[in-house]
């Protein structure tokens, strides 16, 4: 099915969690970022148990440090 990743067309399995994206994309979830699926902000206790579907809209944000 397809997914827009921050604004991008993107293909995933079904039945796929935002912790399973991470996973797929090679980047550890637990170092700041930021989620939200369509336009709602997930937190990051809940992203084992959200699921992803058809044409949902996914932003990944990841903090950085500057000065």
């Amino acid at each position: 099915m397809k997914i827009l990743l921050n604004d991008e067309d993107y293909e995933i399995a079904d039945s796929t969690s935002v912790t399973m994206l991470f996973q797929k994309l090679e980047k550890d979830f637990t170092k700041g970022w930021a989620v939200a699926v369509n336009e709602s902000i997930i937190p990051k206790h809940d992203f084992d148990n959200t699921f992803l579907f058809d044409k949902d809209r996914v932003i990944l944000i990841q903090a950085t440090q500057g000065g």
